[in-house]
C-alpha cells in the first residue's frame, strides 16, 4: 500500500553534514520525496509538535535540542513508507 510520512532529520544530524546520506537510505529503499524543506524549528512549533510527550521529565531537553538548529523536514511516499 502506498503511504506517505514525515522524517524530519533533526539539528545533530544536519551539522554532522548526514542530509545527503539519510536521503539516499530511503531512495535506495524505493521510497520517493514528495516534498523536503530546510528550516528552523520555533519554540511554540516544537512545543506543540512534542505536546505528547509535555509531562515527561525529557520534555524540555527535548524542545532545546530541536530548536537548536535547522533541521530537514521531508515527506516520503511509497510502498510501507510508514514501517520503512
Amino acid at each position: 500500500m502506498i503511504e506517505r510520512t514525515l522524517v524530519l532529520i533533526k539539528p545533530d544530524g544536519v551539522r554532522r553534514g548526514l542530509i545527503g546520506e539519510i536521503v539516499s537510505r530511503f531512495e535506495r529503499k524505493g521510497l520517493r520525496i514528495v516534498a523536503m524543506k530546510m528550516m528552523r524549528m520555533s519554540r511554540p512549533q516544537a512545543m506543540e509538535f512534542y505536546s505528547v510527550h509535555a509531562d515527561k521529565p525529557f520534555y524540555k531537553d527535548l524542545v532545546e535540542f530541536i530548536t537548536s538548529g535547522p533541521i530537514v523536514a521531508m515527506v516520503l511516499e511509497g510502498d510501507s513508507a510508514i514501517s520503512v
